[in-house]
Parts: structure tokens; C-alpha cells; sequence
């Protein structure tokens, strides 16, 4: 929603080769646009979260450039405003919305919860990870968080301050204008799991969840795909995928969005890729997967901006098998840490916490460490944020 400102301020070896780089570029909008100035003589349009802005305009001594964005709580926030400055451009919804809120002073209305958002960037700390909230019946993404983050304001002037900071924060080995949540894949590891189990379920491969199987080896041997979900059963999971083929695999996979040509929410992201040479994921595909089996097999479009929607729900599977996995899913709270890429490991949760009118909202959340529970314990503190 923009409004006028009120204020004027092959199978085997796709799952064993399931790796992937974290993608080129540092924007979460690949180049920087150049920044407009503002046509008001309010300065520019403000971007709100829960109806209250967290950007602003303050005058400079620039006549070109009369005023310079001004943000609050930068780094909580940056991953859904992006940043807007008047050496580099403008980025995430400073740029999709650039004329509305530079040239006709209008405010854009996200649909971000700051109870959700907080609690994801303060769970998450110092790590390189990220986290995604999504209301599963109506595609609002109620949390979009990157970290390390970065402070916009910092290096939203044309001082010799910002430039210093600006080289800082390209030369950080960290990448913290790289929005990990929308645009990093890497290895989804034994989330994708999930697609290979309604893969088997959509295609008459098992009846139920509950079905023995016909993989696996030891405890695990012909567990259910309930109890190879929960106890982390990869060998049932590979020769599900095996047994399945790489054709019907693909098919579900598309579905739930994977191999996506530039999803856009509306800021451009990166879908999820199933390609001869391995299965990578964001975050974004991640809770995209986990909020269809919510919603009983259909996905709403995930949106940034209040009415800005690009379609209604979509059939994903089948109620029948999004009941039964999203019930199997519930009972997951380890997940194995995969390779990120670069020879350290990515700990990934998969989770569900329930509004106070009773609809589900989707997370998902991504950690680079050593710390095996490290996104199962942002996932439990983001459930506690959900109201």
C-alpha cells in the first residue's frame, strides 16, 4: 500500500551434490539505482512498519540533493527498506518505490510485524544467518532479517564519513549488505526432505506419512516418512528421491517454486534452484514450502507491501498431503547442519507458530556455526513473538 505522506519527512547426485554459493552481488536488488531527489518541498516519503515510519528526511546544504534519508533502528530494518544514498543509489523498496516516495512524497506500507522482526534480529545476534515470517493464509511476510545487517544512515550523505563507511562495509568478508533472507542459497539440506516427502505423496509413492518405507537402514530401517522426518533418516529420503526420479522430483519442487524466473515480493529475490549440478535454497523458498503445507497446499504470493499481491493462492499439493506433512513437520524440533558452501556447516529450522485468531504463520531460519540449535532456538523465540 502507498499513501500519500501525512507528514512532511541427476537425482543421487543432486542430493548428494546439494550445495551452492551464496550467489554474486552485495544488494538484495543486484546494481544500486540512482537515488531521485525529492520533489516535495517535505522532503521524501516515508516506508512504515506497523504504521509508524522508520525512515526520514533531514535538509542539507546539497541544492541537487536537498535532503538526505534518515532511517531508525537501520540495521533492524534494512533488509526490508533497503537503503537510499546520494553517492550509491537506492536498493530494496527505496528503489522499487523510488517516485512514490522521492517524487510524490508517499509512504509504503509494509506488512512487517517489529514484535517478529526484533526478536529474529535479537535471537540471530552476531551470526551470519537469516529469518522469515509468513502468514501463510495471506502472504504477508511479517519478518524479513539479515545478519550481519548494516545502518543506512550511516552512509546515506556525501561526506567523507560515509564513503569510509561505505568502503567498510564492501570490503567486510561478512557481506552485510548481502540480504541473506531473500537472496542467499545455499544447501537447504535435509529441509528439502519436506519436498521430497510430498513428492512421494503426490505421486502415489506412499499412501500416508505413516506408511513404512521401503529405504533406510538400522533404527531408521522402513521407518515412516513421519519417523524419518523427526530421527533424520537421509538414507529413507535418498532412495525415496531415487525411486521417485529426477522428473517427478523436479515437478514438485517447481511447484513449491524452485527454478522460479526473478520472484520479486516486490523487491527482486533468487528462488530456490534444482539444477543437474545441485539443490540450493534461500530462506525466502524455504518458508515458501513450509507456509503451502500450512495453508493446506496452497501458497499465497509472499508480499512486503501491503496490496501489493500479485495474485491469489495457488495449488501447491493436496490438502490431504499438506495436512499430514505439516503434522509430521511439527514433530521436528533437530535439524542435521548441512555444508554452507565454504566448509563451515548451516544449522536450518523449520517451524509453525499460530496468531492470536488462530492462522499459522511460517519461519524459516538459516544459521552459519557451529552451533547445531542455533535456528531452531531463533524459530522458538520468533514463536513467542507471534501474536
Amino acid at each position: 500500500m502507498i499513501r500519500r505522506s501525512l507528514v512532511a519527512s541427476g537425482v543421487l547426485a543432486l542430493l548428494t551434490g546439494c550445495t551452492g554459493g551464496s550467489g554474486s552481488g552485495t544488494t538484495d536488488t543486484g546494481e544500486a539505482k540512482p537515488s531521485s531527489a525529492p520533489t516535495s518541498a517535505g522532503g521524501y516519503g516515508d516506508i512504515l512498519v506497523d504504521g509508524k515510519p522508520v525512515t526520514g528526511s533531514k535538509a542539507t546544504a546539497n541544492t541537487k540533493f536537498p535532503y538526505q534519508r534518515t532511517y531508525t533502528d537501520g540495521e533492524l530494518y534494512a533488509p526490508v527498506t533497503g537503503y537510499r544514498a546520494l553517492m550509491y543509489g537506492t536498493t530494496g523498496l527505496e528503489s522499487v518505490y523510488d517516485d512514490a516516495l522521492a517524487k510524490r512524497s508517499e509512504d509504503v506500507v509494509t506488512t512487517v510485524d517489529p514484535a517478529v522482526q526484533k526478536a529474529a534480529f535479537a535471537a540471530l545476534g552476531d551470526s551470519r544467518g537469516a529469518a522469515i515470517a509468513l502468514d501463510a493464509k495471506t502472504g504477508e511476510l511479517l519478518a524479513v532479517v539479515s545478519t550481519p545487517s548494516y545502518d543506512p544512515t550511516k552512509f546515506s550523505g556525501n561526506t567523507p564519513r560515509d564513503a569510509a563507511t561505505w568502503k567498510e562495509l564492501n570490503s567486510d568478508s561478512r557481506q552485510p549488505l548481502f540480504n541473506r533472507a531473500l537472496r542467499e542459497a545455499t544447501a537447504p539440506g535435509e529441509t528439502f526432505d519436506v519436498v521430497i516427502a510430498a513428492a512421494a505423496l503426490e505421486h502415489g509413492l506412499y499412501a500416508g506419512v505413516d506408511e513404512r518405507t521401503a529405504g533406510g537402514s538400522g533404527a531408521c530401517e522402513r521407518a515412516s516418512i513421519r519417523t524419518a522426518l523427526k530421527n533424520s533418516c537421509d538414507a529413507v529420503f535418498t532412495k525415496m528421491a531415487a525411486d521417485l526420479g529426477e522428473s517427478q522430483l523436479r515437478e514438485t519442487a517447481e511447484k513449491f517454486g524452485f527454478n522460479q524466473s526473478d520472484p520479486k515480493i516486490p523487491v527482486r529475490t533468487n528462488a530456490g534452484t534444482f539444477e543437474g549440478d545441485g539443490i540450493t535454497a534461500t530462506p525466502l523458498q524455504m518458508v515458501r514450502v513450509t507456509a503451502a503445507l500450512a495453508d493446506g497446499g496452497r501458497l499465497a504470493a509472499p508480499h512486503l507491501v501491503e496490496g501489493s499481491s500479485t495474485g491469489g493462492a495457488q495449488r501447491i499439493v493436496s490438502a490431504k498431503t499438506a495436512e499430514s506433512l505439516r503434522s509430521a513437520l511439527q514433530d521436528k524440533t533437530e535439524w542435521t547442519p548441512t555444508d554452507a558452501g565454504e566448509g563451515s556447516p548451516s544449522s536450518w529450522s523449520l517451524a509453525y507458530a499460530r496468531k492470536g485468531n488462530g492462522d499459522l504463520v511460517a519461519l524459516a531460519v538459516r544459521v552459519t556455526g557451529q552451533n547445531t540449535g542455533a535456528a531452531a532456538l531463533v524459530a522458538e523465540k520468533m514463536t513467542r513473538a507471534v501474536s
